[in-house]
């Protein structure tokens, strides 16, 4: 019993450091196919937290129209399927994000699955200088499980830096990484 709940206050500390240690990021794509540009008719710019203990994407952006969705991570439980059977074969992406049905979340979710009134994202961990996969995944109309709607795949574009804790000037906003030769 003691040991249960040395578990459970040693969590909340992790959970309390991870969230006062989160460090905001922002990272830009560009379509990398002609299905996702045909799809976004642009890029996305993603906001999103990087603790401790993992990242959390809390909004993500359409570059050129000015259009952001806020996402919530989620369980698999509310797609009625396990992302194995949703996802295609080899697909390793797991962090799931239901799209907030507030703003432009219904339009995203009619965009990237018609038919559908409630949208996930399945997306990997996001990492500097690497591409994105973002699986679009939509409730069933008529009920059902979730379906798989569309695939994604992005190029990274660079990293826009946020201000210092305090204010002042992070220097140059926008940080294109280096292109490889």
């Amino acid at each position: 019993m003691k040991l249960r709940i040395a578990c459970l206050v040693l969590t909340g500390v992790l959970a309390l450091a991870g969230a006062a240690h989160a460090e905001q990021r922002v990272y830009a794509y560009d379509p990398a196919d002609d299905t996702t540009q045909a799809r976004l008719d642009s890029g996305l710019t993603i906001f999103f937290d990087r603790g401790l203990v993992g990242m959390r994407v809390r909004e993500i952006l359409a570059t050129r129209a000015r259009a952001s969705v806020k996402v919530e991570p989620a369980g698999e439980r509310e797609l009625g399927a396990r992302l194995d059977a949703l996802l295609p074969k080899g697909a390793y992406e797991r962090e799931l994000y239901a799209i907030e049905d507030a703003a432009e979340g219904p339009a995203l979710i009619r965009a990237l699955c018609p038919g559908s009134t409630k949208g996930w994202l399945v997306m990997s961990p996001l990492r500097y200088q690497s591409a994105l996969t973002i699986h679009a995944l939509g409730d069933t109309p008529g009920g059902g499980a979730a379906r798989l709607c569309a695939t994604l795949n992005l190029n990274f574009r660079g990293e826009w830096r946020t201000p210092p804790p305090g204010g002042g000037s992070a220097g140059s906003a926008f940080r294109i990484p280096p292109r490889a030769s």
